[in-house]
């Protein structure tokens, strides 16, 4: 009954075994325990294709040409097709149970392949005594192929329905638009979020039932508030509106259940509530690396450093191609004091981009914390230079700084914001003027963006930058109305 690695060229279309699921083709359906999972035709068409050639490499060019013909297509539909199916198996790219990735060469289906065939009918050989029968029959496979059998003979649903779990899965097209929303959300910068609104649209006007696509347009109204390039005010009915699509559609939604507890940490400064939901988008999807990345700010907004550092780990473990992720575990390194630490993963993140302006500028705020403001200038005026910076602008700021340090660089640069070509929020405002030894201003600063709920006011309590304002009772208050729901 088990096919050997490679043998199974021809699978039948009725079913078929393959690790923990039992695979009907004909009707694109998974099957494991009581759970259910349909899936896109052309998903179904790449799993039992490449089931079908189990423990062979299979190239890209193979299976382009094979499922997809003569349609002009890109590689990355391709690539947004394995992603699909990895989901709905619960595979993990770096840790694969069912699909290993070969570099360079294609795709290889690793799991054991066994063949489902209806039983034969009743012979002289029932009569054998059980004990002389074969001793190594796999009786969990024989009894998981009977009951797909009867599913698929009768037409029916799988038998036990009070807690099946059916997983939304768009097409290939919806989940192409998901996934550039992701990419464009991940660049952390102030660049990112027009694209990543426009691919989250396009995901939902492509299929409106995926709560991911809620999600993820949550997301960017949140990161919209964050970045300072929209209010609260504006955004939050927005995020909770896009939550609540994706919650009805699906109330074990890792990606609404993350994107509620991203609004309800970043909007509301409600801490408990934001990291129950948090935990609830890990604990439904363990590999759904927004959730940890979530989870790394709330703990660093608490204070939890080892917390912080142990999500954003995962999440970088989760995601090592990106740039953010080490920005964002150096971040977390440096809030805790481990400033050297954050160098290193701040040097990672260079490795693979070299040009991130984003990145620079960690470096400098790392180095500035660590108490070394030449080396802090040097990353900010490199971060302007990569930005676009004219030379002559760059001479005139090494001047500010031989003749008055940071203090007269952050002054010099609160007066290019304040002509507001640039967005920035009233928080990151504050942090300048602090820099700048403006305190006064800071202090007024803080009192707006309490006034507007500011995201990036969930950090009040932990941002070193405000040290020198702890004492006053203004910041006090301030930070107590934010940290009063910890």
């Amino acid at each position: 009954m088990h096919s050997s690695a490679g043998n199974g060229e021809h699978l039948p279309r009725d079913g078929f075994m393959s690790g923990e699921w039992a695979v009907a083709p004909s009707r694109n359906l998974l099957v494991r325990g009581e759970e259910e999972v349909h899936v896109e035709p052309r998903v179904m068409d790449v799993l039992v294709y490449l089931a079908g050639r189990a423990g062979q490499v299979v190239s890209k060019d193979d299976l382009m040409g094979r499922l997809w013909q003569d349609r002009c297509v890109t590689d990355d539909v391709l690539t947004v097709t394995i992603y699909a199916l990895r989901k709905a198996l619960g595979d993990d790219a770096r840790r694969p149970r069912y699909i290993e990735t070969v570099s360079r060469r294609g795709y290889r289906w690793i799991a054991a392949v066994d063949q489902i065939r209806p039983p034969a009918p009743a012979s002289r050989a029932e009569a054998t005594p059980p004990e002389a029968r074969a001793p190594h029959r796999n009786v969990w496979t024989t009894t998981v192929a009977a009951v797909v059998l009867a599913v698929l003979v009768a037409g029916a649903v799988w038998t036990v329905t009070t807690t099946r779990r059916s997983r939304h899965l768009p097409s290939p097209e919806a989940r192409e638009a998901y996934l550039k929303g992701r990419y464009f959300l991940d660049q952390r910068s102030i660049q990112g979020w027009r694209p990543a609104l426009e691919q989250f649209e396009r995901a939902v006007a492509l299929d409106a039932r995926d709560p991911a696509a809620h999600a993820g347009l949550a997301d960017t109204y949140s990161t919209m508030s964050d970045f300072g390039v929209a209010s609260a005010a504006e955004m939050r009915p927005r995020v909770m509106t896009a939550v609540q699509h994706a919650l009805a559609l699906d109330p074990q939604s890792a990606e609404g259940q993350e994107a509620l507890g991203r609004a309800q940490f970043l909007f509301d400064w409600n801490f408990p509530a934001a990291e129950h939901s948090l935990e609830q988008a890990i604990a439904l999807d363990p590999d759904y690396m927004p959730a940890h990345q979530a989870m790394a700010w709330l703990k660093s907004a608490r204070g939890d450093y080892g917390g912080a550092v142990a999500a954003a780990q995962r999440a970088l473990h989760l995601d090592p191609v990106n740039t953010a992720r080490y920005t964002e575990l150096a971040w977390v390194l440096a809030l805790s004091g481990r400033h050297n630490e954050a160098s290193r993963e701040i040097d990672r993140a260079l490795q693979l981009n070299p040009r991130s302006v984003e990145t620079r500028l960690m470096k400098g705020w790392v180095n500035e914390l660590a108490g070394q403001p030449d080396a802090a200038f040097a990353a900010y005026r490199e971060a302007l230079r990569i930005g676009g910076a004219p030379e002559p602008a760059l001479e005139r700021l090494d001047g500010v700084y031989r003749a008055e340090g940071l203090a007269g660089y952050y002054r010099a640069g609160l007066n290019r914001r304040d002509d507001g070509n640039m967005p920035i929020s009233d928080t990151l405002r504050a942090q300048f003027y602090v820099r700048a030894g403006q305190l006064d201003r800071a202090l007024d600063s803080l009192e707006r963006a309490y006034q507007k709920r500011e995201s990036a006011l969930a950090w009040v309590n932990v941002e070193p930058t405000f040290n020198a304002l702890r004492p006053d009772a203004r910041f006090q208050r301030i930070a107590e109305r934010v940290g009063g729901r910890y």
